[in-house]
């Protein structure tokens, strides 16, 4: 049960960092919450070496980042299909 929450959460952050990065109309509050729910399950979970946890701490930095600079289309658009991608495995786990 928990994990399928934290796959809708992942969902949730995904969509909201790709309307944020490609059209800036997400409160940037929102986006600060994700990146800290990314950062604090990434932390959380690298204790059992998982890759997942890698790549949650990486896309958190990257949503922090994206608070001062403005990232490439791009690479909005691929961290927020790894999150998904990650949301809907953990669906389906």
């Amino acid at each position: 049960m928990l994990i399928k929450f934290l796959g809708i959460l992942d969902i949730i952050a995904a969509i909201s960092f790709w309307i944020f990065g490609i059209f800036g109309i997400v409160p940037t509050i929102i986006i600060v919450l994700f990146a800290i729910y990314l950062l604090v399950k990434g932390l959380l979970f690298i204790i059992s070496s998982d890759l997942a946890s890698i790549i949650d701490i990486i896309i958190s930095l990257v949503m922090f980042l994206s608070l001062s600079i403005t990232l490439p289309q791009i690479v909005v658009i691929i961290l927020a299909l790894v999150l998904i991608q990650k949301g809907v495995l953990s669906l389906f786990a």
